[in-house]
């Protein structure tokens, strides 16, 4: 068996693999009590927002949650880095905020700054997204052409292992997504944003359970209901109490 062979029966173990995880998942997700993971909703923001690596980040990535898909709610995480300060001006102190929008069915996604919930709209999926244009019919700004560096990116996912590997969903906008940042992080010089996954408690398993091919993106660290588990050596560094 050549090598190439050999390479493309690895992938479709590991494929099948990812497969069978993501069936259990859904399955457990579907079952699980709307109360507990309400109480987790609120837990997982609560630690997040009130963590000194959250708290210090300036300019972030956030995907919006969505309920059908059974998404940790990022509803309170969003509504707090986007509220006006009460004279209703951003405190100087204030956080940029970039969320997703899927751009077609190649795994193409752009992340775009919004300044209000109100620059939301649902999309076919009914999933809500930022307008490429804003209401004054300007270009909303693509996080890759920004002049400065993300601090923090909030990501979703179906599974985590506790050795950073996460499982999507399947479409790759998350992996192709981080790749390309990865890169344009590299290219200008720029510290790396520390890759932060919410994640319900029946998410999380034990260390590299998650088969990975070579354009999974791993992340740095999981916040749960029990607490944050920083994963890398960046995290360590950054999340300290």
């Amino acid at each position: 068996m050549s090598n190439n062979d050999q390479e493309a029966d690895n992938l479709e173990s590991v494929f099948k693999q990812k497969r069978i995880i993501r069936s259990n998942v859904r399955q457990t997700l579907k079952s699980m009590d709307p109360s507990l993971r309400s109480q987790e909703d609120d837990i997982i923001q609560s630690i997040v927002l009130e963590a000194p690596w959250f708290k210090s980040s300036k300019r972030l990535c956030a995907y919006i949650s969505c309920s059908a898909l059974r998404e940790v709610d990022t509803s309170k995480l969003l509504s707090q880095i986007l509220s006006p300060a009460p004279d209703g001006n951003k405190l100087p102190t204030a956080k940029k905020l970039y969320v997703p929008r899927v751009e077609d069915k190649n795994s193409n996604m752009r992340m775009f700054n919004i300044s209000r919930i109100d620059d939301l709209v649902a999309n076919s999926m009914n999933i809500l997204e930022p307008a490429s244009v804003d209401a004054d019919g300007n270009a909303r700004e693509d996080v890759m052409h920004a002049n400065d560096p993300v601090d923090l990116f909030i990501l979703p996912g179906l599974a985590f292992d506790r050795s950073g590997r996460r499982l999507g969903r399947g479409g790759g906008y998350y992996d192709t997504f981080l790749k390309n940042y990865k890169e344009l992080a590299k290219e200008k010089n720029w510290r790396l944003p520390l890759f932060v996954a919410l994640s319900y408690s029946v998410q999380i398993m034990d260390e590299e359970v998650i088969p990975v091919t070579p354009n999974d993106v791993l992340v740095d660290a999981l916040v749960s209901p029990t607490g944050v588990i920083p994963i890398t050596s960046a995290a360590l560094g950054r999340m300290k109490p």
